[in-house]
Parts: structure tokens; C-alpha cells; sequence
């Protein structure tokens, strides 16, 4: 039997049995919501985590006869759809795989369908609150946007602006242009701003010397790397390492 002969099977069996997956426009609701950063509406569509059934309702499909696998196939679909629905709105790409791969980790750590629930409901909240944290900051162009992407990507090299317009196949003039009217700063204060930012959570949570972290970052020297560190936080690198240092024991 070919996966056309099985198609049209299921298909007929769902009609007579008067069963369909989830409505278009309810999907699409939900969907969204989560775009939006409507908290609000995006709780109507949390699941019950006392119902070990949810993941077996008709409108949700069924993707395993097991029903422990049957509801982490479906947690990984929706966190699919919901990564790329917010990158498509916004979210850092890099950020938002990288927050999808860390939330499908953990669900395969669970044992339970009901602790998958809960899980696929911390999920959704954060990615809203993601989402409408994004909406109450200032929006950008996708030119912007993308080269905002460019720079998180290659905080560890020696960003060229020029290879940055390259990427987005923009002249260099008006990449800069644009990136200083909508942002405020210009890119070379945009990256040392996000470089700092980066190595100040190195500073506080791994054991690399200052001189390590300047040369990782691209800086030009560790003297270089300490100036650029104090014009931006107000410490020198030894004094914010002293202050907020977190050790493995905390």
C-alpha cells in the first residue's frame, strides 16, 4: 500500500468518524497571539497538565500509538512552529534555535506526559513574553535587523562593517546611515557595546584570564579590551569580575 493509498484511508476514517484536526482560524489565533506578545490571549490556549489524555484529542492528531512519544513529537512540532513564527516577527534568530534547542532537551529529560505539559506551557509563556518585550522596544527595519543578527553571530571575530553590508548585499554608506537613524548609535558603538556586553557574562562565569577574553573578542590588546569594558559599564574588568563573580559552588 502506498503512502497515497494510507492518506486517503485516514482521511476517509476521520469523516466518518466525524473527527478533524484543529480549525484554521483558531490556529491561527493562537499563532498569533504568541507573535504579539499577547500573554493574555495566549493563556486561553495553555493545556490542562492534569489531563494525561491532552495530546490524544482529535484536533492535536496522532503521531505515536505510544502516548508518552505521541506527546513529545507534538511539544517538538509546536516548538518548531513557534521558533519560526517569532523569527519571522523579530526574535533573534540565533537566540530563538538556540532557546528551541534548549526547551527540546529538557522535554526529552521528562518521564511523564503531564511534566511535558507543563514544559510546553513555560514554553509558549516564554516565548510571548520574548515577543512582547520586542514590541515595546523600538522596531527595525530588516536591513537593521539582520545586521543585528550578523554582529551576535560573530561577536568572537573582528567585525568589519564592510563584511556586514557584504552580508546583506547593502552599500556600506547606507547600511551605516540607516543602522545610526533607527538605533541611535552607530554600528562600531553597537558592536563594542554588544562585545562588552558578551564578555562581561565571561567575566562573571568561567575562568579565562582578561588577556583571553580581549583576544577572543577581537579586542586589539587587553588595554584596549579594559578601556572600551569601563566606558561601557563603568568598572574595569578586575573590579566588575570582584563584584559579580559567580563561582561553579553558587
Amino acid at each position: 500500500m502506498t503512502m497515497n493509498d494510507d492518506l486517503q484511508r485516514k482521511i476517509f476514517n476521520r469523516r466518518e468518524q466525524q473527527k478533524c484536526h484543529l480549525e484554521y482560524n483558531l490556529e491561527y489565533q493562537f499563532y498569533n497571539a504568541v507573535a504579539l506578545g499577547d500573554t493574555k490571549n495566549v493563556c486561553k490556549y495553555l493545556m490542562d497538565t492534569e489531563s494525561n489524555d491532552i495530546y490524544n484529542e482529535d484536533e492535536y492528531g496522532k503521531l505515536s500509538d505510544d502516548a508518552l512519544q505521541n506527546a513529545r513529537y507534538h511539544f517538538v512540532v509546536a516548538t518548531a512552529l513557534i521558533t519560526r513564527i517569532c523569527v519571522e516577527h523579530g526574535l533573534n534568530r540565533e537566540k530563538a534555535y538556540t532557546l528551541s534547542d534548549l526547551f527540546i532537551q529538557k522535554m526529552d529529560t521528562l518521564k511523564t506526559i503531564s511534566a511535558i505539559s507543563v514544559l510546553h506551557n513555560e514554553m509558549i509563556i516564554d516565548f510571548t513574553e520574548r515577543m512582547k518585550r520586542i514590541r515595546k522596544e523600538n522596531i527595525y527595519s530588516v536591513h537593521v535587523m539582520k545586521a543585528m543578527d550578523y554582529i551576535y553571530l560573530h561577536l568572537h571575530e573582528k567585525i568589519r562593517i564592510s563584511n556586514i553590508a557584504e552580508s546583506l548585499s547593502v552599500n556600506r554608506s547606507y547600511l551605516s546611515s540607516l543602522f545610526s537613524a533607527e538605533t541611535g548609535v552607530s554600528i562600531q558603538q553597537y558592536i563594542i557595546s554588544e562585545k562588552i556586553k558578551s564578555a562581561s557574562h565571561l567575566l562573571t562565569s568561567s575562568e579565562m584570564t582578561y588577556s583571553e577574553i580581549a583576544e577572543y573578542y577581537g579586542f586589539s590588546s587587553q588595554s584596549h579590551f579594559s578601556n572600551c569594558f569601563k566606558k561601557e559599564t563603568g568598572y574595569t574588568p578586575m573590579n566588575y569580575k570582584k563584584l559579580f563573580y559567580q563561582n561553579s559552588e553558587v
